[in-house]
């Protein structure tokens, strides 16, 4: 045990919630963990080679890595390099790197996780190599680009493809697939809101053949005041 990066890791702010030792634990604006049986992964993953698309502190990069995959992380560390508005876009910059919580879990867990900065729209097999299995879970979302990623993705999985995201209810009244704008918002930078079939027809248009909705859940953030609708779904190339 490390005192020194136990304190810098409960001083600062997270993302997840989550369990960094055994018996030490840090709050962050959502705790996913009632909610991991509801994403479907293997139970086991050993001997895979898994992607963790858009890491950010690391809860599902050293989940997997718990399930014994060998694992890389992707995310970016500057948020100047981030999908941004052109009337939203910061004019301040934080001074420390997104993936200093990140770090400071491996270290403190001795992981082995490999974390990888490239944005997803580069991320290619001839940088990162290919995949038995691949997540993404709530990134999508802030993208403007949602196909281009969902295609990058296809490029680099051999096997299973767990996406989780949130949804637009209005969009799903819609017949066909439909996506809500949202980026003109004064929130958290969100671009495009699928409908749940808008997900599945550009999954499908990315290169995926068997799609299916695995689950649908609300995950509350850590206060319960709000939360995000979301929908699994499991894809495959044939």
């Amino acid at each position: 045990m490390q005192p020194e990066l136990l304190e810098r890791a409960k001083q600062r702010g997270w993302y997840h919630s989550m369990e960094i030792v055994p018996g030490h634990e840090v709050r962050g604006m959502f705790d996913t963990r009632p909610y991991v049986e509801r994403h479907g992964f293997p139970e086991r993953m050993e001997g895979m080679r898994v992607l963790d698309v858009g890491t950010w502190d690391g809860f599902w990069a050293f989940e997997f890595e718990r399930r014994g995959a060998d694992v890389v992380a992707l995310d970016l560390d500057d948020e100047r390099e981030l999908d941004w508005p052109p009337r939203r876009r910061p004019t301040t910059w934080p001074d420390k790197p997104r993936g200093e919580g990140f770090h400071l879990v491996k270290e403190l867990r001795g992981s082995k996780v490999e974390r990888v900065v490239c944005n997803i729209y580069e991320a290619t097999p001839e940088r990162l190599g290919s995949f038995d299995f691949v997540f993404c879970g709530n990134v999508l979302i802030h993208l403007r680009d949602q196909l281009l990623a969902l295609e990058r993705i296809a490029g680099l999985c051999d096997g299973l493809f767990v996406n989780v995201e949130e949804y637009s209810r209005a969009m799903d009244l819609l017949p066909f697939p439909a996506s809500r704008y949202r980026a003109d918002r004064e929130a958290a930078v969100v671009f495009w809101q699928p409908s749940r079939k808008a997900w599945k027809a550009m999954m499908w248009t990315a290169g995926f053949d068997d799609i299916t909705e695995h689950s649908r859940f609300e995950l509350p953030s850590v206060e319960g005041s709000w939360g995000i609708r979301q929908v699994v779904h499991h894809c495959r190339k044939r």
